[in-house]
């Protein structure tokens, strides 16, 4: 039987529209399935490969779903996949492709009269608001870091290193002087997960939590460069843009 990897790019959305999402995607299919975001959080796409392999699954459809699906990531998705299904340990596994969803006839347009045909709701007596209290500044840090978790960093596992790069800066005892936020794509893909460290100006090859925690404790807390992990120094950063080279730790 062939399994279905449901894939959405959806930078903004929440667990529980990712829990409506998953049930949609439960009522289409009775085959084994399973939903991932190409970013942010949860499983990358060759851990959700690999899940479905342990499975016992022997082909495995991997479906888009979104309106529309972003085209780059459909230009880069088969050869992706076909990196994966390369690998000797897969190669007893048929990987397809599904189409992309707006391309269907009949589908998305359904959904669009049914939604039409549905009541709506007024806002004649809502409450009218552009932002909350308290977001008229940023907090107060020291170091803003930058964690990509574009479609091509998440593949290599920067789904988590927002939480460990946290978790080691409160073990660093600096959580409170560093801002963590998580990012689309920042180049360079190929070097990811990529982590962009500033005022510094540096960019980071951030692979495990080993190098993650080499990142707060040398750059952040001590102020030293790591030069087997460093990928770039943004141009006002670099020493020949300054009398002084900007270097600020963390004391």
């Amino acid at each position: 039987m062939e399994w279905v990897l449901f894939a959405c790019s959806s930078a903004n959305l929440s667990a529980g529209g990712f829990h409506r999402l998953e049930a949609i995607c439960a009522a289409a299919t009775e085959r084994p399935h399973m939903l991932i975001r190409l970013e942010d959080m949860g499983r990358s796409l060759f851990e959700a490969l690999d899940e479905m392999r342990r499975g016992g699954a022997r082909a495995i459809r991997l479906q888009p779903i979104g309106l529309p699906f972003p085209e780059s990531l459909l230009a880069w998705l088969p050869g992706v996949l076909a990196d994966w299904s390369l690998r000797p340990v897969n190669a007893a596994i048929g990987v397809t492709l599904g189409p992309e969803p707006s391309r269907m006839d009949a589908g998305p347009t359904e959904m669009l009269r049914d939604l039409l045909a549905a009541p709506s709701t007024s806002v004649e007596n809502v409450k009218p608001a552009l932002g909350k209290p308290g977001w008229d500044t940023p907090p107060d840090f020291d170091f803003h870091l930058l964690v990509c978790t574009g479609p091509r960093c998440q593949m290599r596992d920067a789904a988590s290193l927002s939480h460990v790069l946290k978790a080691e800066c409160a073990e660093a005892g600096i959580a409170k002087r560093c801002l963590t936020t998580t990012t689309g794509c920042i180049f360079p893909c190929n070097k990811g997960p990529v982590v962009a460290v500033y005022p510094l100006g540096d960019w980071f090859h951030v692979p495990d939590r080993a190098a993650a925690r080499r990142l707060v404790r040398e750059v952040l807390c001590a102020g030293r460069g790591l030069p087997d992990l460093h990928i770039h120094t943004a141009r006002l950063s670099q020493p020949s843009q300054h009398t002084t080279p900007h270097r600020s730790t963390i004391s």
